[in-house]
């Protein structure tokens, strides 16, 4: 552990490429771990949870303009 935090102030980048070699394992373990489901994987999905625009449109839509014209 000494030893990698000397060398990643000493060698160029090597801090942002152990960076990104740890993420890519995390990504590959989760893979594996959901194989062969179609789940997606936990670290690829947003923590928000909201899954598109939460607002009330201006206007109707064509169907639904043409639903209130129908007699019921």
């Amino acid at each position: 552990m000494v030893v990698d935090k000397v060398l990643n102030t000493i060698v160029p980048g090597r801090a942002a490429r152990e960076a990104k070699r740890a993420k890519e394992g995390r990504l590959d373990e989760g893979l594996e771990e959901t194989f062969p489901t179609s789940d997606p994987l936990a670290a690829t999905q947003p923590g928000s949870g909201v899954t598109g625009a939460e607002v009330k449109p201006l206007h109707p839509s064509p169907s639904q303009m043409a639903a209130k014209r129908r007699p019921a």
